[in-house]
């Protein structure tokens, strides 16, 4: 029993400073968190038929980086890989516009955690007209 007591302190010593080189608000034992972020201003556009842009669709874009006992990192988890998934889903278009995003992470035990990015916006492409100009 004392080993085993021993070990598990040993155990909880060693998750507890893995868990520390992460990010603040993260549990010891686990985590599922989702917090918004901004990606430098907020802009809303309007789609009218006056302006420069079309709307294709609403869409949204995710981007995904891991993170293994704090040794090993993988992935890309950035706004540009989320963006770029994002317009991937509407094809034709040029532009995500009204963004919005979030950033999820899930964590066991601080030695595997998980960083999801997440973007939603609007998809446009320049009318056809303006690209004649």
């Amino acid at each position: 029993m004392k080993d085993f007591l021993r070990l598990f302190c040993l155990f909880t010593l060693i998750i507890s400073c893995i868990s520390c080189l992460g990010i603040g608000g993260m549990g010891a034992i686990y985590t599922d968190v989702t917090t918004p972020n901004a990606l430098g201003h907020s802009t809303v556009y309007q789609i009218t038929p006056d302006s420069d842009y079309e709307s294709i669709a609403f869409v949204e874009g995710v981007a995904r980086g891991q993170v293994i006992l704090g040794i090993v990192a993988l992935g890309n988890y950035g706004y540009g890989a989320a963006i770029e998934d994002a317009l991937s889903k509407a094809p034709g278009a040029t532009r995500l516009i009204d963004i919005t995003a979030d950033t999820q992470i899930k964590s066991i035990l601080g030695a595997y955690v998980e960083f999801i990015t997440k973007v939603r916006g609007r998809a446009v492409r320049l009318k056809k007209s303006d690209l004649k100009k």
